[in-house]
């Protein structure tokens, strides 16, 4: 049986096409692209090619204007960044994909946050029989100590979200 994520792709060509990207990755990436803090106030809404010239000979189209949308109060804070953002965004695709950003302001929904999961629990006595197959002593005792941490750091309560924002810039 086949997993919904192996034919993803082939599944969303299409719309993600309409919208002007052709690679649905820089949507799941945008955070990573432009920072967490930009990040989680922008969504890139589409990319528009130039009509005529906006594929080289090799297929690849090239000179977009990338549709971004940010919260509102902060598209003066972009303005001052695109050429950073259009170089972050140029680096992602591989190539001169896009040479404009075009920023609308207007309510952007935060990403979701990716849910963490917790270390399974690590029971010693089975931490220490998988560890005597190892013959190195000071590679056991280290693999023993970070068992240990593991287990007792996944049963500790996860740590609190809410604390401060960091400002990530965008680093050229």
């Amino acid at each position: 049986m086949d997993r919904l994520d192996k034919h993803f792709r082939k599944l969303t060509k299409p719309v993600f096409s309409r919208y002007g990207f052709a690679y649905a990755e820089v949507l799941g990436q945008w955070s990573a692209i432009v920072g967490e803090e930009l990040g989680q106030v922008s969504v890139p809404e589409r990319i528009r090619w130039p009509r005529a010239t906006g594929s080289s000979g090799d297929g690849v189209k090239r000179g977009g204007t990338m549709v971004l949308r940010v919260a509102e109060g902060r598209a003066l804070e972009f303005q001052h960044l695109v050429p950073r953002i259009i170089e972050r965004i140029n680096g992602f695709y591989g190539y001169e994909a896009v040479t404009a950003l075009k920023i609308l302001q207007g309510p952007v929904s935060p990403p979701a946050a990716p849910k963490r999961q917790s270390a399974p629990e690590i029971k010693p006595d089975v931490l220490g029989d998988q560890a005597d197959a190892i013959h190195d002593e000071a590679l056991r005792a280290a693999l023993l100590r970070l068992g240990t941490a593991v287990s007792h750091r996944g049963a500790a309560s996860s740590p609190s979200t809410s604390g401060p924002i960091s400002a990530t810039r965008i680093q050229s």
